[in-house]
């Protein structure tokens, strides 16, 4: 199995890089192969340019969208892990986005309509948040980050999105709270993973 980590937070003390690490380990502790793309580290140009859309439209791909592709192709299983920035993700992972699951390798749209090309991806999303899990279903908002994060993209490119788990409160959550959150996160991963795996053998 390969998994694949893409993981964007400018701080190397939040949440999201104990949770990026946590599931760094798991993974290699599990005797996977783990490669994980750390954003901020990599200082990934999010802005998909004039430049990159015309060498994309010529049927060329500009290298560094090219290297991204390679490891979504070659992983088995993706994980995103990031902090909820106004509702949505932070700037730098959804220019990833934008420039990375481009047309042509993400999907294709034709006289017969709009077609996912990545087949046998598992997806899970590691969402941290600062309000209440109450505060976001009172405005119907959970459901709406399920669709607009999870099945609009990456199910839209064909992907299975198997599991993505919100992180309430993290700003004002105490050492124990983050623990549980860790733990529950690897929990959740453990058995989606082993359906994955399944599916796989």
């Amino acid at each position: 199995m390969k998994h694949l980590i893409i993981y964007a937070h400018p701080s190397e003390n939040s949440f999201s890089n104990r949770l990026n690490q946590a599931l760094v380990h798991e993974s290699v502790q599990r005797g996977w192969e783990v490669e994980m793309r750390d954003l901020y580290a990599l200082n990934f140009d999010p802005v998909l340019g004039a430049d990159d859309l015309a060498q994309l439209k010529s049927g060329s791909t500009p290298i560094s969208i090219h290297t991204e592709q390679k490891f979504i192709r070659e992983a088995d299983v993706i994980s995103f892990v990031y902090p909820l920035w106004w509702a949505g993700f932070p700037a730098i992972m959804k220019g990833y986005i934008d420039r990375v699951l481009a047309h042509g390798f993400a999907f294709k749209a034709d006289a017969n309509g709009v077609k996912g090309l990545l087949k046998e991806k598992r997806v899970y999303l590691y969402t941290s948040m600062g309000n209440s899990l109450e505060q976001y279903e009172q405005k119907g908002l959970l459901e709406a980050f399920r669709k607009t994060q999870g099945g609009e993209i990456f199910e839209f490119c064909g992907m299975e999105v198997v599991d993505q788990q919100f992180f309430p409160q993290i700003p004002v959550a105490s050492e124990d709270k983050i623990q549980f959150h860790i733990d529950q996160a690897l929990t959740g991963f453990e058995s989606a993973t082993r359906i994955a795996s399944t599916k796989s053998a």
